[in-house]
């Protein structure tokens, strides 16, 4: 039975083992694995189709200053009591009646909305731009936590296999003491019940090894059934010292690099443009118009003659050029109630972007102090696992010698075990730690 469980859990965990043992040519470091998400992650993807709608604003705010062309067309019979277009007089009889126009308008003047929709726009567009940068640096760390993660639970992985083959192990050779008659029998009652543990332990590190990967292929935009092999990374132990990197310049290098700063500059000036174009409206518009129209109609003149299509067309023909001033007088005080909510979105904005200076600057605290932490902790779990491997193989050499009883063994086994799984999740800590304070100072995880 012990077999065929072992044989379960290799088999689950197949892909998880290759992950960390192909050769390096073949696996993705973490940096790789950014590179590919910010290709192919589909919610990166619609960030990007965002800043395309924001570019063809601009575009249309900047048509705004062309003049607008109307051709315009209408065909159909006149019936009942008209006025007869030959004679101007009134009659009864019916008539076909075609008429075209063209029009022509140029704004000249509308209280400078045109210019400042066109600023407007054009902060959008910028805004949006590095709105889609935070996002790729957003989804950077959700892939580098989700590397380190599927990197963690692949060795957890390892180690559960290795302390299941010592269980197995300790098992057969004290099965071999029992039938020596060197141990009671009840001595391989405990370890057997400690290898039925480890063999679960085994399965349940394989479940959450598989877990992991499929979360990070998911960030990925790969497909599950997609191959994926990691590279663990190798960083010899360099502390980050209070001395190597200063906390007030992390804070400076973090504005001058990070987009989230230039965001709140940009997202007070559109407000403040907004609040320009909701003052516009109040202002007189001002328009050059030209009008050129012309038509046909089926009626005769005094001679019972009807003119021909060409000529009609010709007579027809009137035009005119003008200036159109619109002064808007009163309309319930809408236009200076849009004013005063642009004021107070405005004032919303600043409001917000404080927020978001102190938010950026605790998360940057926050790095720098786990940073500091980490490499503590990396640096004292290195010490504990040291003292508990000694232990340890103190540990087997009494067991060997029948001065302590297998309970004692595995107790000392799995406090070894704890001290490598320690290890490698502070070194995991530590690196993407230090992945953070490079960004801060950066502006990139790549």
């Amino acid at each position: 039975m012990i077999r065929s469980e072992k044989l379960y859990v290799v088999l689950l965990a197949f892909c998880c083992v290759a992950s960390l043992a192909a050769k390096a040519g073949d696996a993705w470091s973490v940096d790789d694995c950014i590179s590919y998400a910010i290709e192919h992650n589909y919610g990166l993807r619609n960030k990007r189709l965002d800043t395309g709608m924001a570019g063809a604003d601009v575009v249309s705010a900047y048509g705004d200053f062309l003049p607008s062309v109307t051709v315009a067309g209408r065909a159909g019979r006149r019936l009942g009591r008209s006025v007869d277009p030959a004679t101007n007089q009134y009659t009864s009889e019916s008539f076909w009646e075609n008429a075209v126009g063209l029009n022509v308008s140029l704004p000249i003047f509308n209280g400078l909305t045109r210019l400042n929709r066109l600023k407007f726009a054009r902060l959008n567009k910028a805004i949006s731009g590095f709105a889609e940068k935070v996002a790729e640096n957003d989804l950077a760390l959700e892939v580098a936590e989700a590397y380190y993660r599927c990197c963690f639970d692949a060795e957890v992985y390892e180690l559960a296999v290795e302390q299941r083959q010592l269980g197995e192990r300790y098992y057969e050779k004290m099965s071999e003491y029992v039938g020596l008659g060197l141990r009671p029998r009840s001595d391989i009652q405990e370890l057997r019940a400690r290898l039925q543990a480890d063999i679960y332990q085994e399965r349940v590190k394989a479940d959450n090894s598989l877990f992991s990967l499929s979360a990070l292929k998911e960030l990925m935009g790969m497909e599950v059934a997609d191959t994926l092999t990691l590279c663990r990374e190798t960083e010899s132990f360099e502390p980050i010292a209070v001395h190597d990197v200063v906390l007030s310049g992390l804070y400076e290098s973090a504005r001058a690099c990070l987009p989230e700063y230039q965001i709140m500059e940009m997202r007070h000036e559109a407000s403040r443009r907004a609040v320009s174009i909701a003052a516009g409206a109040i202002s007189p518009s001002v328009k050059l118009e030209l009008d050129i129209n012309t038509g046909y109609y089926t009626a005769r003149d005094r001679n019972g003659v009807m003119p021909s299509f060409r000529t009609q067309l010709s007579d027809n023909l009137n035009r005119y050029v003008g200036v159109s001033v619109s002064v808007p007088l009163f309309d319930g005080l809408s236009r200076y109630k849009n004013i005063q909510k642009e004021k107070m979105r405005l004032q919303q904005v600043s409001n917000e972007n404080e927020r978001q200076r102190l938010l950026l600057t605790r998360d940057i605290y926050d790095t720098y102090i786990s940073a500091q932490t980490a490499a503590e902790e990396w640096s004292l779990a290195n010490e504990q696992l040291g003292a508990a491997s000694a232990a340890w193989h103190k540990s087997e050499e009494k067991w060997h010698e029948g001065l302590i009883s297998g309970f004692e063994l595995m107790e000392s086994r799995n406090l070894y075990m704890q001290a490598r799984v320690e290890a490698v999740r502070t070194s995991l800590q530590y690196m993407l730690r230090k992945k953070m304070i490079r960004f801060y100072q950066t502006g990139s995880f790549l």
